[in-house]
């Protein structure tokens, strides 16, 4: 297999909870040394997000194990004087800084952008808020549901009666994560042709509201407020979610054609439907949903859910099972994909991590399990960054590194 894209390229990463450190694991998988700052008076709360085998604890969240991956972990507490040396040395080493804290928190420990390039002159720093740095909201604290309501997500989520709501999970902050990563190798890629570094300023929810084209444009060209429609779709029906024989049992189907239309029709057995005149063109079907998901789930629900769906597919139709998590896994087209590995993790022992979802034809990513808290300081500080062991020791003794 070929050398990783970002083999030497090093990622002193200060980011906590989900999108910094998302965005670090698939770098890191890729070849980067991702190297994972935090500290144990203050550790990330992802650590405390659900435990391994029933015990919750510092280094057995499987979330945090599932988003850390392929980093080295040190701890350092910013909040002492003496940190920032130590903190000065390790950028002096690297080419990306990360971080997610609330605006002026690196400021305030000596970390700013101005400090650093000092430091590290060609450096690129990424700082993501839930509303930038700049403006009368920089200040605001926010989180994911936060975040999607000030973006303009959740007026779009729900049903045209509901009230607005989010989508669930912890989404946005993956896709932030994701355009994170695509931002800092940009800026990597310029300082690649120009010898320049910068400093990333990114908005969450401008993020976000990036994501919502239809929604923008449909107020940009037609000044009109786009709404909430469930599961339906302006250029498809039906389009939608429908019952299937059993409790809680779902499928998902899209009808873009009319022969498409057809074929769903023949498949549940009601073939005279596709000729009902309320039916027979979009327009039409658009203009009689209520009746037509009536009629298509009062024959939906009379099939096994993974029968009906596998009839569907031979037909040519965008079909598929509404699946939880428990089924997803157990899925074997998706046990297949290569997207869940086994690592072997310092004390929640040998688990399995959803990494990179692609294959790589020829390249195989570096997968390495989350650090357990402060794993690799001795080695860092030592190796990296020059101190001795007796430096080592007095930095441990006056709580600088803990």
């Amino acid at each position: 297999m070929g050398q990783l894209p970002f083999e030497g390229i090093r990622i002193a990463d200060f980011g906590w909870i989900f999108a910094i450190p998302h965005a670090t694991a698939w770098l890191g998988s890729l070849g980067a040394e991702v190297i994972r700052v935090e500290s144990t008076l203050a550790p990330d709360l992802v650590r405390f997000l659900g435990g391994t085998d029933g015990f919750v604890g510092i280094n057995r969240s499987g979330m945090y194990n599932s988003i850390n991956f392929s980093k080295r972990g040190v701890v350092l507490n910013l909040a002492h004087p003496e940190a920032r040396e130590v903190a000065y040395r390790l950028v002096a080493k690297s080419d990306v800084v990360t971080e997610n804290f609330t605006v002026g928190n690196m400021k305030k420990f000596g970390l700013s952008y101005e400090n650093l390039r000092k430091v590290k002159p060609d450096l690129i720093m990424l700082s993501g808020t839930p509303l930038g740095q700049t403006g009368p909201y920089a200040n605001t604290v926010g989180f994911g549901p936060t975040t999607q309501a000030f973006a303009g997500m959740c007026h779009l989520t729900g049903y045209p009666d509901g009230f607005p709501c989010g989508i669930g999970g912890t989404w946005p902050d993956f896709a932030v994560g994701v355009a994170m990563t695509f931002f800092m190798l940009a800026a990597l890629h310029y300082r690649e042709r120009t010898g320049e570094g910068q400093y990333l300023d990114l908005s969450m929810a401008e993020t976000v509201t990036a994501m919502l084209p239809e929604a923008m444009m449909e107020y940009f060209l037609n000044w009109r407020e786009h709404g909430p429609i469930g599961n339906r779709a302006e250029s498809m029906a039906p389009h939608g979610v429908f019952p299937a024989k059993g409790d809680d049992r779902w499928i998902a189907i899209a009808i873009a054609t009319e022969e498409e239309f057809g074929a769903l029709c023949e498949v549940l057995g009601a073939p005279a439907l596709a000729a009902d005149r309320r039916f027979t063109r979009l327009a039409q079907r658009l203009a009689n949903l209520d009746a037509l998901e009536a009629e298509i789930a009062a024959r939906t629900k009379t099939f096994e859910r993974d029968e009906l769906v596998a009839s569907l597919r031979e037909h040519g139709i965008a079909t598929g099972p509404v699946y939880g998590p428990v089924e997803l896994m157990h899925d074997g087209a998706f046990l297949a994909s290569g997207m869940l590995v086994e690592l072997e993790h310092g004390e929640s022992g040998r688990r399995v991590v959803p990494v990179l979802p692609v294959g790589f034809s020829a390249m195989e990513p570096d997968y390495r399990p989350s650090p357990t808290i402060g794993e690799h300081t001795d080695e860092v500080l030592s190796g990296l960054l020059g101190y001795s062991a007796d430096e080592i020791a007095r930095l441990r003794e006056k709580q600088v590194v803990i």
